[in-house]
Formats: C-alpha cells, structure tokens, sequence
C-alpha cells in the first residue's frame, strides 16, 4: 500500500478540505452566537460582560478565517462538491 504524498492532493481535493473548513467555521460561529445570546440574557456582572467581550472577539477572529479561506474557494469546483461527511 503506497502513501500519499500531501502534494500529492489534487484541486477537488482541497475544495472539499476548504468546505469543511469552512463548514466547522461556520458552525463554530454560530455556536458563540449563541453562547453570548445566552450570556446576554442573564444579569448583568463584571463576569458576565468580560465572557461576552472574549467570546466576540472569538467570533471576530472565526470571521477572519472564514474571509481568508473563503478566498481559495473555486466557486466553479465547489458547486460540483459533493462532501460526504461519514467517510
């Protein structure tokens, strides 16, 4: 059995990387969303404001990677990707 070499990896290859990179990113950023949602509905503390400001600035810095990936993103390859996530 041969190993692949990482050069090795063809376009489609790495359009289907990139898409679930940019899947869990999305994710991710939904779930802080929703995390500072939650903190925003409890009472007001020093704690609570500190969390919220920590976790924006998560969401700001999952925003940037979604930008920067999104940029190597061949829309004409990804519209033929088809990603299976149980392989």
């Amino acid at each position: 059995m041969a190993t692949s070499n990482p050069s090795d990896m063809t376009s489609g290859d790495f359009q289907r990387l990139l898409q679930i990179a940019l899947s869990d990113l999305a994710i991710r950023r939904t779930l802080m969303e929703n995390h500072i949602a939650d903190l925003s509905a409890q009472p007001r503390s020093l704690e609570r404001d500190a969390e919220i400001e920590h976790s924006d600035m998560q969401v700001q810095r999952i925003a940037a990677d979604y930008r920067h990936y999104q940029q190597f993103v061949d829309p004409t390859l990804a519209k033929k990707i088809d990603i299976d996530y149980e392989n």
